[in-house]
């Protein structure tokens, strides 16, 4: 089977996204972004007591209620700096990426028995990436693109969309991913 279509920043951004919840390097990376943040909301609650609080007679009084504000702010702002991660580094990957103008691919995708193939094609550059069956491991999926890992960080990303991809190609990469393919799906 053979179907064409094109990959904009949008789908690849997708398939990050995807990467950012599921993968380990991203959830340490998430984990030492959110150690970092929570520091800085330490030191906001900390000196936001220093300038702005009235001074009690203790000094020591003082600064226990600096620290225990600081721990305040990083505690309580904690389960929002870990659900600011994915947004602020897709934010980051687009702004990179537009810059870049590769957007968007001719995407040429042939399903075969053995492998499955893919011809990428921006202005006069070929990429060939041929995948056997077997070494696909994991296939994602959200509601508008399905990622067919074949690395930890490597996936062919097939888009859903009824614009790009019809309805009888869609059911016929169904019946071919089901044929050959034992992994169960993430959705």
């Amino acid at each position: 089977m053979v179907t064409t279509y094109q990959l904009t920043l949008e789908d690849f951004l997708s398939f990050q996204n995807d990467l950012l919840l599921r993968t380990d390097q991203h959830n340490r990376s998430r984990n030492l972004w959110v150690i970092w943040m929570q520091v800085i909301a330490f030191a906001l609650g900390f000196v936001s007591v220093i300038f702005f609080a009235p001074r009690p007679e203790s000094t020591s009084l003082f600064l226990l209620i600096a620290v225990g504000m600081g721990m305040l702010f990083a505690l309580l702002l904690r389960p929002l700096l870990k659900d600011l991660h994915a947004p602020i580094a897709l934010w980051q990957t687009r702004r990179l990426l537009k810059k870049n103008g590769a957007w968007p691919k001719d995407i040429t995708l042939q399903l075969h028995d053995t492998h499955v193939e893919m011809h990428a094609v921006r202005g006069k550059v070929y990429r060939t990436t041929q995948v056997p069956w077997k070494s696909i491991f994991k296939v994602n999926e959200d509601e508008t693109h399905r990622f067919l890992y074949y690395e930890e960080d490597e996936a062919l990303i097939i888009p859903k969309s009824k614009a790009r991809i019809t309805e009888v190609e869609q059911s016929e990469i169904d019946r071919l991913l089901e044929k050959h393919l034992l992994t169960k799906r993430s959705i």
